[in-house]
């Protein structure tokens, strides 16, 4: 919801909900145990990713983007609020916690579409199958740590249960880039697991019962992708509509490599790239594919930062499963590292740039590496406190 425009830009109740809490984040005192800040590149990328788009648009002046705009705005505020705020273990543990019972809850929409109003293709609160189902998948991961390695026993079922309900979403969506994302995040999942035969089974038993429970025409979807020829149906129609749009998107990113055409001319200016495009498609799309849309629209140096900061984010969560040595945070970052590599296959399929689960796991690798890596500060007068019943203990 729109509440008016600043200037070029779009103000949202979110956007002022975030504008407060980095207000609040900047004035609050930080923890004692706030884990100190350590070198990271991810933020000095992500400004580049920003500034360089803001800088196409100053130079070559295009239509304004203003929801493009907006959206960068959105990202730079939650950036600084979680770096802000999310800085011992409670509070990422929190904040993990409110994120998945926030997409479970969410996720009840689609039980509501497809079992009250009986909806064949359920789209949920996205109001697009596509999105509502690579937000599920992206997210997923984090339940199932929830379920695995939350303490206390009650936080583990409920992890269980969001994350029945969020695989059980994704299967109402239909959506092919969100099975298929979910499937290479489960294959994943097995080739980071310590316990390979075990996972390896639950993921066979998983697939089985999805296949089982699936709504009827999830297996016609996928016998519906076609790439050449007439379509006789609305799946053969989408797949036909993908291939062309990738085919304006290369010849755009080939034209003009550098900036590409302008951030939200994508969908303007594809016709006339790939002139078979109207003939397949009837309108206009965009890419439905999140590399090509930033090449397309930007140029291929603002993908390379895109591409850099999503393989940092990788990188530092392996890192931390890898060498951290609290066990559950080390899972923690394994669960955010599979959200990431789930939705860098589904990106292939769907325009997705600013989808927040993704942008939230990225800012949250950061955040975790400095909490598990913290070196503790000593404090002279409360060692001395600790260490004068250690004394006493010795002595009795």
């Amino acid at each position: 919801m729109s509440l008016f425009h600043a200037g070029f830009v779009e103000v949202t109740p979110i956007k002022v909900l975030g504008l407060f809490t980095v207000l609040a984040a900047l004035m609050v005192q930080r923890p004692a145990d706030a884990a100190p800040r350590l070198k990271n590149s991810l933020g000095m990328v992500f400004s580049a990713f920003v500034i360089f788009q803001i800088l196409e648009l100053l130079v070559f002046r295009p239509p304004t983007p203003s929801n493009s705009i907006s959206s960068l705005v959105s990202l730079t505020l939650l950036l600084v609020a979680t770096r802000a705020l999310v800085n011992t273990e409670d509070r990422m543990r929190k904040a993990v916690r409110v994120m998945i019972l926030a997409y479970a809850f969410g996720s009840l929409w689609l039980y509501k579409q497809h079992f009250v109003q009986h909806i064949a293709r359920v789209d949920g609160l996205e109001q697009d199958a596509n999105y509502e189902a690579l937000m599920l998948v992206t997210a997923i991961p984090l339940a199932v740590w929830m379920a695995l390695y939350e303490r206390g026993s009650w936080w583990r079922r409920i992890g269980l249960v969001c994350a029945g309900l969020m695989a059980g979403g994704v299967l109402l969506t239909q959506s092919r880039a969100g099975l298929i994302a979910a499937v290479v995040t489960g294959v994943a999942a097995v080739a980071v697991s310590k316990r390979k035969m075990l996972a390896s089974a639950l993921l066979v038993m998983t697939l089985a019962l999805g296949i089982v429970v699936a709504p009827a025409g999830m297996t016609d979807r996928f016998h519906s992708i076609k790439f050449e020829g007439a379509a006789s149906n609305g799946d053969e129609d989408s797949s036909r509509t993908h291939l062309e749009l990738w085919q304006a998107g290369v010849a755009m990113i080939a034209s003009n490599p550098l900036t590409g055409v302008g951030l939200e001319q994508f969908k303007e200016v594809a016709p006339y790239y790939n002139r078979e495009l109207l003939q397949v498609a009837h309108r206009r799309y965009i890419a439905h594919n999140t590399y090509i849309q930033i090449a397309a629209e930007t140029g291929l140096p603002v993908l390379c930062l895109f591409l850099a900061l999503s393989l940092t984010a990788i990188l530092r969560c392996r890192e931390v499963a890898v060498r951290g040595t609290n066990p559950s945070l080390a899972r923690m970052a394994s669960a955010i590292q599979l959200g990431l590599i789930g939705y860098s296959v589904a990106a292939a399929s769907v325009t997705a740039e600013y989808l927040t689960t993704f942008w939230t796991l990225v800012f949250f690798s950061q955040n975790l590496r400095e909490i598990v890596f913290a070196v503790p500060v000593r404090h002279p007068g409360r060692s001395k406190e600790l260490a004068e019943p250690a004394k006493q203990s010795r002595a009795a």
